[in-house]
């Protein structure tokens, strides 16, 4: 990807469009470049195998309503997930695509832990409450108001919907990301350990986040 540089803190130029087919391989390489050690306890270390599982469920999923890109200059420079009560009964999983990736033990393992992991980081919600996950920038447009963009986003979303607030978890150790989500109006709502994710993530503590909106 090219080297994008962004002038300013909130950039208008970058737009927010739900994804399309032509752009879930960028999508993918920003997530798994964010996120893979996440998603490797889950589908074990074998990179491709876990790209293939999210290529298929997401391609299933594309017109949910969960998934956004920014985009500059037709580039896609970060992704954000929005989801909602309404999206979570609608979205779709499918056993059959995690066993031909990972065979069928491996398969079962994984498809369970992604089905608890999603009940654990997707709280039950109501119809006013969006919850924010994979907000994720191309590692070389980073610090340059893409995340901030992408929130502003999800809050005018969730305005016009009349919904009432944004929630998100974040790992407290991740002092750059709380910091910008404090700035941006969250504010702390509960904080939890986790011997479990600190073991595989590396971040044992978490911080449940919530803005409200007016």
């Amino acid at each position: 990807m090219k080297n994008l540089k962004i002038s300013n803190n909130r950039p208008s130029s970058i737009k927010i469009n739900k994804l399309r087919p032509d752009d879930l391989d960028v999508y993918l390489e920003i997530s798994f470049d964010a996120f893979f050690e996440k998603l490797k306890f889950i589908t074990g270390p074998k990179k491709e195998e876990a790209i293939s599982i999210k290529r298929v469920e997401i391609s299933r999923n594309i017109n949910n309503g969960r998934f956004y890109t920014a985009i500059l200059e037709n580039t896609v420079i970060g992704v954000i997930e929005l989801i909602t009560r309404g999206n979570i009964k609608t979205y779709k999983r499918n056993f059959r695509t995690y066993a031909e990736n990972l065979g069928f033990l491996k398969g079962c393992r994984a498809f369970i832990l992604t089905l608890i992991s999603s009940a654990i980081e997707n709280p039950r919600l109501n119809p006013g409450i969006i919850y924010i996950d994979n907000v994720a920038v191309e590692k070389n447009s980073r610090k340059k108001g893409v995340c901030w963009k992408m929130l502003s986003f999800a809050e005018d979303f969730a305005r016009k919907n009349s919904m009432d607030a944004l929630t998100l978890w974040v790992a407290a150790k991740n002092e750059i990301a709380h910091n910008l989500y404090k700035k941006f109006g969250f504010n702390d709502v509960v904080k939890r350990s986790s011997r479990i994710a600190e073991s595989r993530l590396g971040y044992r503590d978490w911080i449940y986040m919530k803005k409200e909106i007016s």
